[in-house]
């Protein structure tokens, strides 16, 4: 029996996919995660692919139009984003969709952002997502990330999962910790902090949000336990929400979608 595909999330990396499982022949097969980096002759984001390489992405970069498109062609069409320079020669959207094979909304803008007519054209070209404005390294994952998934025809996301800093405490047991919310969604959190007990390990996670407290309990997931109590990783699974939690972190993943959302300025 086809159960369908399923999700094995990268919880440092927001919302991030590792692999994709077929059960009808309980074969695993991989999700490509391959971004290509379309710079300008300047090289502006020779820094962010070196950033992004030994990550989730398999990076290709090129400051060339005819080199970009070779990689994008020895890639067999396996190129799931485009992200380019402000200035990267032939930047124009259809052109670059149709050399590089993939659809507007794959391309991920970079730089300052541009004026209202130009914001206005990416639009209307098919263009979603954006990095202008010198964003966080968290943000650049969630957008890449994001355009990845919409571009996958496999993606079952049940939760969309943004980046966040929140402090918040946690309580396993009769042990209490602080700790910071790395990335939420409503069925669970990434936690930077002490962890305080093992996989499946059950406690409650205390956060406020625009002045409003928060208690939710959660099962431990998995966690990376390290001799830094501050290096510590853990993901938890929301064991159940209340109604003014669930609006409280539905607006915070729609304030952070918009924010790197090409939208008309009101």
């Amino acid at each position: 029996m086809n159960a369908g595909p399923c999700l094995v999330f990268d919880p440092l990396s927001p919302g991030a996919v590792r692999a994709v499982r077929r059960s009808t022949d309980d074969s695993s097969v991989e999700v490509d995660h391959r971004i290509l980096i379309f710079d300008g002759p300047d090289g502006e984001l020779q820094q962010l692919a070196l950033d992004l390489i030994g990550r989730e992405f398999e990076v290709h970069y090129a400051n060339d139009p005819d080199e970009a498109q070779m990689l994008a062609r020895e890639a067999g069409g396996r190129i799931n984003a485009v992200v380019f320079a402000p200035h990267s020669p032939d930047a124009v959207v259809p052109d670059m969709a149709r050399r590089f094979g993939v659809s507007p909304a794959a391309l991920i803008p970079t730089g300052t952002r541009p004026d209202d007519a130009t914001v206005e054209a990416l639009l209307a070209q098919g263009v979603r997502w954006h990095l202008w404005d010198d964003p966080t390294d968290e943000s650049i994952r969630f957008v890449i990330s994001s355009v990845l998934f919409e571009q996958d025809p496999l993606e079952i996301r049940y939760h969309t999962r943004v980046p966040t800093r929140v402090e918040a405490l946690i309580e396993v047991g009769e042990r209490k910790a602080g700790v910071s919310i790395r990335d939420i969604s409503l069925g669970g959190a990434c936690l930077v902090g002490p962890v305080l007990g093992p996989q499946n390990a059950e406690g409650t996670l205390e956060f406020t949000q625009r002045r409003e407290e928060f208690s939710l309990p959660f099962r431990i997931a998995w966690s990376v336990d390290v001799d830094d109590d501050a290096l510590g990783v853990c993901g938890v699974s929301f064991l159940e929400t209340t109604p003014g939690a669930v609006h409280a972190i539905s607006t915070l993943v729609e304030a952070v979608i918009a924010r790197h959302r090409i939208a008309r300025r009101d």
